[in-house]
């Protein structure tokens, strides 16, 4: 008899126990559902920003580039990725560009069959700079759009554009500049004006084609 009723007790204590934690179970099982992963690529143009500096002495090339997306149960989306380009001039100016960026994506509520999405974020772009191969990491900011459809349950294509406006005024004058005026012909002024350094902040945009598979 106490037996029995000791386990009659236990039972109660394990059936409790399974009641208090249930909700908890489901929720994270819902959350976990809900959470979901994109991966793509786009390739298209990649331009200097227009009226800019940039613009005056680099030429517009391809480009191409991989991103990530992280969906979870928020209005807002995280996304990361990395491009790449090289721009050429008339001249033997040429500039490569590896950007890296992470950004908060939201997009607009008042469409249902397309998806425009607004991006904006920050990250650090790769420069090198040819012919005087001065290279290195830069601060970036980072701003997009994109427009895009579910081709399928887990396809989407699109259109997206991105904006980098990189800071290079934080990049401190290489410790050779002052010597520059001692080396054998720098007194021609064709010849100097390749050693110079210069500093600005440069801007691109890419707009193109982009794939994503959701998984």
């Amino acid at each position: 008899m106490a037996y029995s009723v000791q386990n009659r007790y236990y039972r109660a204590i394990l059936l409790a126990v399974s009641f208090l934690f249930l909700p908890v179970t489901l929720q994270a099982q819902s959350y976990t559902e809900e959470i979901k992963k994109e991966v793509g690529f786009w390739m298209g143009g990649a331009f200097p920003v227009p009226g800019t500096r940039t613009a005056d002495e680099l030429e517009s090339s391809l480009g191409a580039g991989l991103f990530f997306r992280l969906f979870w149960p928020s209005p807002f989306l995280f996304e990361t990725g990395v491009s790449y380009a090289a721009y050429k001039s008339d001249t033997t100016q040429q500039v490569l560009t590896v950007p890296i960026y992470a950004a908060i994506a939201y997009p607009l509520p008042w469409f249902q069959r397309f998806t425009f999405m607004l991006k904006l974020g920050g990250g650090a772009s790769y420069l090198e700079v040819r012919p005087v191969n001065r290279s290195g990491w830069d601060p970036m900011l980072f701003g997009g759009f994109e427009f895009s459809i579910l081709a399928a349950r887990r396809f989407r294509v699109g259109l997206r554009i991105d904006g980098y406006y990189i800071y290079e005024e934080f990049r401190s004058e290489p410790k050779e500049l002052q010597y520059l005026k001692y080396m054998q012909g720098t007194f021609d002024d064709r010849f100097y004006k390749t050693k110079q350094f210069d500093l600005y902040n440069p801007s691109f945009y890419n707009f193109g084609l982009m794939v994503s598979f959701i998984i």
